[in-house]
């Protein structure tokens, strides 16, 4: 209670009128031998924090230029508070990532992230009790620690990292309860437990214990829901632990689903979420549903989605044609950007070398090799050497010719044409052996049909190359199947329990484990599912971020974004 308050409520306490004294005395509730405890206050936030908050906002929603106006001009309104000095080399780091190939801003982060630090250790030598000045000189060297991680140098993330770590541990101390400081330690504790080699340089430098995986993926959770000011760099955190530690895509999904929600600004988030549909959940429609909507917006004076955006769309949604076996709606796709654009050499090497792609997939070597080398000459390194790959090895004609079956096959299964879909199984085998998708069909007619003599259910517990991702819960459904029709319940209940946990997006495979679960396979009884999701099938989606402290990049979709 404010001073004013008090005074306010003993003020009121004098001059209210008394009711009257009563005969006989009202009986009193026994007075509490302790007070009652009251919450501790924080000693890290600031009633400030929604204005920074608020500025943050229009950067998640792809409006950075304003947010780093926004925090520059509420640095000048609170002069003394190091936190705006740190927002600021934050957003200017979320820039830098979305131009990896520039290192134009490479300098003015690292000075942003110095003032900052400086910003608040000047506060510390006033008070070295400050928890908020403390709070923000451990986040400085967050955004150091990141920046180094991003252009991989891995010593200097690993010191700023140490130096993070210890500004926050004191500032926990003295507010045990700030999610915004939790949120910090918990990418510590997480980071460096699933990142052994990350954990041993950090130990080699600072002596520092090890980290806690599952207390660091709490207090990011937690900082997801309540933290002032980083509650979106959690969630951005939680998407990329979840796809790529956490070997649970649907849960990034949804992570990155509620991102684009929220934030239909930022191309940056619906091309991240095309990617993780196409590539961690064989979502093709998804992924297609995604990219076009984006590409749709291009003339949306509230969108950010420029020339580079769209760009990125269209390369991201022609990878996403070609996986699902439709080379001819890839090249559509392609032809507006396959000169590329000013100032983005990757670009054009990208769209070629799809075009070369799409046109080997068809049988037109002769028409390919003429896009693999103009990518080939390309100034994009990357994308030069992949393109040299595609001229050093051409598609075997037999490989070729299969892949047509292919298509029938996915099509055929997606219609539920299943003894067409068996044929084409049979065709694809012939021609092509190593294909798992083919052999995966015929392995599922064997065991729908009785013939458990013939039966060979392929193995696939990782998606190779451009296999589809659900190829994984149907092999584990299938190997389930095998299994009850061997008499081996343990080993089926063991796989169907996996697949009924992992595929909640794959109705028809996670409907198929349930029954599985409930009773054993019998050929008998056949229980279809069906391989591929129709490409029909609609998103939920509406057609329309990293962390301030220690952030690990993996597979960045963007180029630019502007």
């Amino acid at each position: 209670m404010s001073p004013a308050a008090a005074l306010l409520v003993a003020a009121t306490t004098v001059v209210a009128p008394q009711p009257p004294t009563p005969l006989v005395a009202a009986e009193q509730p026994p007075t509490p031998l302790v007070a009652a405890e009251q919450p501790p206050t924080p000693l890290v936030a600031a009633e400030h924090d929604p204005e920074y908050r608020a500025a943050l906002d229009l950067l998640y929603d792809g409006r950075g230029a304003e947010c780093q106006a926004r925090l520059a001009a509420l640095e000048a309104k609170h002069p003394d508070d190091p936190v705006p000095v740190y927002l600021q080399a934050l957003a200017l780091e979320w820039a830098l990532e979305q131009q990896p190939e520039s290192t134009e801003l490479d300098r003015a982060v690292e000075q942003a992230a110095e003032r900052a630090w400086t910003a608040a250790d000047a506060r510390l030598r006033k008070d070295g009790s400050d928890a908020r000045a403390r709070f923000a000189r451990g986040a400085a060297s967050g955004v150091r620690s990141r920046y180094h991680l991003f252009r991989l140098h891995r010593a200097e993330a690993a010191r700023a990292a140490a130096q993070m770590r210890e500004d926050l541990l004191l500032a926990r101390a003295r507010d045990p309860q700030d999610a915004d400081v939790q949120f910090g330690l918990g990418l510590y504790d997480y980071y460096v437990d699933v990142l052994p080699r990350f954990a041993r340089v950090l130990r080699f430098l600072a002596g520092l214990p090890s980290g806690n995986r599952a207390r660091g993926l709490a207090a990011i959770a937690r900082a997801a829901r309540s933290a002032r000011l980083h509650a979106v760099e959690a969630q951005a955190q939680l998407y990329e632990i979840h796809a790529f530690y956490e070997d649970d895509p649907d849960r990034a999904a949804e992570e990155m689903e509620a991102l684009v929600r929220h934030y239909p600004g930022w191309p940056l988030w619906p091309l991240k979420l095309a990617e993780h549909l196409r590539d961690r959940l064989g979502d093709y429609a998804g992924s297609e549903a995604v990219t076009r909507a984006l590409i749709h917006r291009a003339d949306d004076p509230r969108a950010a989605a420029g020339p580079g955006a769209v760009a990125l769309a269209r390369l991201s949604l022609a990878r996403t044609l070609l996986l699902d076996l439709r080379p001819d709606d890839a090249r559509r796709v392609l032809i507006p950007v396959e000169d590329g654009l000013p100032g983005s050499p990757s670009v054009g090497a990208q769209a070629r070398l799809l075009l070369g792609r799409s046109l080997e997939l068809d049988g037109d070597r002769d028409a390919a090799v003429a896009h693999y080398r103009v990518a080939a000459s390309s100034a994009d390194p990357e994308w030069r050497r992949r393109a040299q790959d595609s001229l050093r090895h051409p598609l075997a004609a037999e490989e070729v010719s299969a892949r047509r079956a292919l298509v029938a096959l996915r099509r055929a299964r997606e219609a539920g044409r299943a003894e067409e879909a068996a044929a084409r199984a049979r065709e694809v085998l012939a021609a092509w052996p190593l294909s798992r998708e083919a052999a995966l069909a015929a392995a599922e007619e064997d065991l729908h049909a009785g013939r458990p003599g013939r039966l060979r259910v392929p193995e696939v517990e990782e998606a190779r190359g451009d296999e589809p991702a659900w190829l994984v819960p149907w092999s584990r459904l299938l190997r389930a199947q095998a299994a009850d029709l061997a008499g081996d319940r343990e080993a089926a209940v063991i796989l169907y329990k996996k697949v009924y946990e992992s595929a909640r997006r794959r109705t028809e495979l996670r409907r198929a484990a349930a029954e599985g679960l409930r009773t054993p396979f019998r050929a008998e009884t056949p229980r279809a599912a069906p391989s591929a999701p129709a490409r029909t099938r609609g998103t939920s989606l509406p057609t329309a971020p990293g962390a301030g402290f220690l952030a690990v990049p993996r597979f960045s979709t963007a180029t630019s974004t502007g």
